[in-house]
């Protein structure tokens, strides 16, 4: 039977991947990657990192929850499944670079 091993970015910046599911009160990491990048960089170097988990044995899942720590009086949302499948991800895509770009984030280019 495949261990089960999750892909995050740790404290320290470094794509890692980490055993377990995520719920353990220690992390043990199995195997740390460098610095991670942005955009389609992150996503190739987590898909590596995923093949080399997978070619040693590891199998990787996706935690059931956010793996940072959330304030004690954290809200869950409970989204009903039909309203789940009636969104449009374009819109949601949308939502999150209005966010961004309200934010006063550093600009990337300088």
């Amino acid at each position: 039977m495949r261990e089960p091993a999750y892909i995050a970015i740790a404290e320290d910046g470094h794509i890692t991947l980490f055993w377990g599911n995520g719920t353990e009160d220690q992390k043990y990491v199995i195997l740390r990657g460098g610095r991670a990048p942005q955009g389609q960089a992150l996503v190739e170097a987590i898909e590596e990192m995923k093949i080399w988990a997978e070619e040693n044995g590891y199998e990787v899942i996706v935690p059931a929850y956010d793996l940072t720590e959330l304030p004690a009086d954290a809200v869950e949302i409970d989204l009903p499944e039909e309203e789940a499948e009636q969104i449009d991800l374009d819109d949601v895509n949308n939502l999150l670079d209005d966010l961004y770009f309200t934010g006063d984030y550093p600009d990337q280019d300088s």
